[in-house]
């Protein structure tokens, strides 16, 4: 079940949520459905060969995604 991040365009929030089927979700601060989806990145899984997994994921201050801080520049605002 995948995990979105959604813009709340009633009240602004930001927040992210598990999704299951077609479920729609609601802004956890106004309980608004007007919400628009977030771009969401994904990670290799270290089950498909996708190299160094540690080394690949945004958090490890290493590789294509990450900035000189270590942190993903797709997340910069959050």
């Amino acid at each position: 079940m995948p995990i979105h991040a959604y813009d709340c365009r009633a009240c602004g929030q930001t927040f992210s949520t598990l999704v299951r089927g077609g479920e729609t979700p609601e802004c956890p601060a106004c309980s608004s459905v007007d919400l628009e989806r977030r771009l969401s990145l994904t990670a290799p899984s270290p089950k498909s060969g996708g190299g160094d997994f540690a080394a690949s994921t945004c958090g490890a201050g290493a590789g294509p995604c990450c900035g000189p801080m270590g942190g993903c520049p797709a997340f910069a605002g959050d």
